[in-house]
């Protein structure tokens, strides 16, 4: 068992060919051997037929005593036995005992009835021999013999020839399942080859070459989408770990700072103490927040554990309460139609909180922000801040990128990247771009659940349409 195992697969691939080839070879001599047999033996069969018809033809016109005084004497064909039995036996004493037939009760039964015709196979003096018993008139019976020897001849050399042939058609199989197979199983010794310098080098810009279009060729291509997965994924955590580094740097070197003060801080005036402390504060909540944004990116490439029906637009308003709680001098207004989905609840609350923090941002005090939940499962947030640079808008998703008004503000460049994240895990997407009337427009979109969010009931298809309809926003 630990021999099969070890072979390597183009030795089991060309041992399932020889095996394959071998019974196809076997079949093949086996059918040709015995039809070629069957052809012989016919032949040897016609023979005595004829023989025996010439004897009783003999017989019935006189040409041959009623008695032979050797019946076991040749007739015919060279080599051909002929004895005349009746039903006790043989009709007259054979002079040559070796050449004498056997006669069974059978035998003896057609001779008595004349009826019936047997042709079989005996030993005489060690030799084949094939016998032929029919009767002829007044209770009598003809055995006819031919041996089997040139029969047998021509099988052993025919066996022989087969044999050769079987020989050499399995050392040509072989040959040829050894070429195909290298040829077949090439891409799956460069997949291999190609692992283990990944596995040996960490190096995941190795591809394999895709010169084929059957199901290696497939996994070839697949092996190299993973390879460009992993790359990328890779790539990203490494980008990751060294924006997060340097993000981190500016708080901790101002932490420092503060903290070193604080080693005087007998020396300082209650207003630079409480100044102090509130910058020390501030600061750690600013760590706080960049470390959690971190890990939420982390997250990203992890298979999102198990989904829960949400309904998005209670999400929505208790996103939006917390918010007007955060900026009391920022102006809310929300529309919300009823919208089910499936997700996790915690990272869509992430996301939507994180739009809306980011509208208040940028809006001035007093500023509205409009949030308007569609039946469509799309979310749409409105803030009448300045925009942003066209320069910057394909940017603006992109881990720690922050434009250069908003350097000024709080906040770590991750908001949106996790904005993003969120939406592309739950099959969904979101844009950002310029108001026509001003400000910016979020637009943050999952797939929708098709059920009538009053009974709780799945819709038939023609119903999708009206529901959206109905659950729509009236303005």
């Amino acid at each position: 068992m630990k021999i099969a195992r070890s072979r390597s697969l183009l030795s089991r691939f060309v041992l399932a060919a020889g095996l394959a080839v071998a019974v196809g070879i076997g079949v093949v001599v086996f059918v040709a051997y015995f039809a070629v047999r069957h052809q012989l033996v016919g032949q040897v069969d016609g023979q005595l037929r004829r023989q025996a018809n010439e004897f009783s033809r003999a017989q019935q016109t006189g040409l041959l005593p009623l008695r032979l005084r050797h019946p076991t004497s040749r007739f015919g064909v060279p080599g051909n036995y002929v004895q005349l039995i009746g039903p006790d036996g043989i009709i007259g004493q054979p002079t040559d005992q070796q050449t004498k037939l056997p006669v069974s009760a059978h035998d003896r039964t057609i001779a008595r009835t004349g009826a019936g015709t047997e042709i079989r196979d005996i030993t005489l003096a060690g030799k084949p021999v094939r016998l032929l018993i029919k009767p002829i008139a007044d209770q009598r019976a003809v055995q006819v013999a031919l041996p089997l020897s040139d029969v047998d001849s021509q099988l052993h050399r025919l066996a022989f020839i087969f044999a050769g042939v079987g020989i050499a058609g399995l050392i040509v199989a072989g040959g040829l399942a050894a070429l195909l197979g290298r040829r077949t199983l090439s891409p799956v010794a460069r997949l291999t080859a190609t692992a283990e310098q990944v596995a040996a080098t960490r190096d995941l810009a190795h591809r394999i070459v895709e010169d084929r279009t059957d199901e290696l060729g497939r996994l070839a291509t697949s092996f190299n989408t993973m390879l460009g997965a992993l790359q990328k994924s890779q790539s990203a955590q490494r980008q990751l770990v060294a924006d997060a580094s340097h993000e981190l740097r500016t708080p901790l070197a101002s932490l420092k700072t503060n903290v070193e003060v604080l080693h005087r801080i007998g020396e300082l005036d209650p207003v630079d103490r409480d100044a102090v402390l509130h910058s020390i504060v501030t600061q750690l909540d600013e760590l706080a927040s960049l470390v959690g944004d971190v890990v939420e990116l982390a997250r990203g490439d992890e298979p999102l554990p198990e989904l829960v029906d949400v309904r998005l637009d209670r999400l929505v308003g208790h996103a939006v309460e917390r918010a007007r709680r955060h900026w009391p001098t920022r102006v809310f207004t929300a529309v919300q139609a009823p919208v089910l989905v499936r997700g996790v609840p915690a990272r869509l609350d992430r996301a939507i909180a994180n739009l809306l923090d980011n509208a208040a941002k940028f809006s001035p005090p007093g500023g509205p922000v409009d949030v308007v939940l569609r039946a469509t499962g799309t979310l749409t947030i409105t803030d009448r801040g300045p925009g942003i640079a066209p320069a910057d808008l394909p940017n603006v998703f992109d881990r720690f990128y922050r434009a250069a008004d908003a350097r000024r503000l709080p906040g770590s460049g991750l908001g949106l990247a996790i904005v993003r994240q969120v939406a592309e895990t739950h099959g969904g997407s979101v844009a950002l771009d310029n108001d026509p009337d001003g400000g910016t427009r979020a637009t943050f979109s999952v797939p929708i659940i098709a059920v009538d969010l009053e009974t709780e009931q799945p819709l038939e298809s023609d119903d999708v349409l009206l529901l959206a309809f109905r659950n729509a926003p009236h303005t």
